[in-house]
């Protein structure tokens, strides 16, 4: 992908290769969220899409946290993420895809209010279940 050599297409907007361990459950969790914006004024269209083990956690009311920084290996309880997002994501054990409209739309772009290079973590009654680095898509 560096150079500008890449066989994978520009799908546009933004993704988040979200990887996790449950600490209590020992579970294995990774998701892709893909994050779109359509039209002017239109809050971003997310995408989940869930490989599941056979010990997944319920989801349900969830969160997306979208941090101030990148970094995978601090955790800086005193600072204030950059997006606190809110919503009810499956309830469905089975559900391996499910796409949502966020409350906002977000920027999806570097700097600023931009998530590029932002660590995403996906978080359940306060607990993290997975996190990972929001991209170009």
């Amino acid at each position: 992908m560096c150079h500008g050599h890449s066989s994978r297409m520009s799908e546009g907007g933004a993704i988040a290769i979200l990887r996790g361990q449950g600490r209590q459950s020992g579970a294995l969790f990774n998701a892709k969220i893909t994050l779109k914006n359509s039209d002017e004024g239109i809050p971003t269209q997310a995408t989940f899409l869930f490989e599941k083990s056979n010990k997944f956690p319920s989801l349900g009311a969830c969160a997306l946290v979208i941090h101030q920084d990148g970094n995978l290996n601090y955790e800086d309880t005193n600072q204030m993420p950059l997006h606190h997002i809110p919503f009810d994501l499956c309830n469905q054990q089975a559900c391996e895809i499910c796409e949502i409209s966020l409350p906002a739309r977000l920027d999806l772009g570097v700097g600023g209010q931009g998530v590029i290079g932002r660590k995403m973590t996906l978080m359940n009654s306060r607990q993290v279940i997975a996190e990972g680095i929001i991209g170009w898509n």
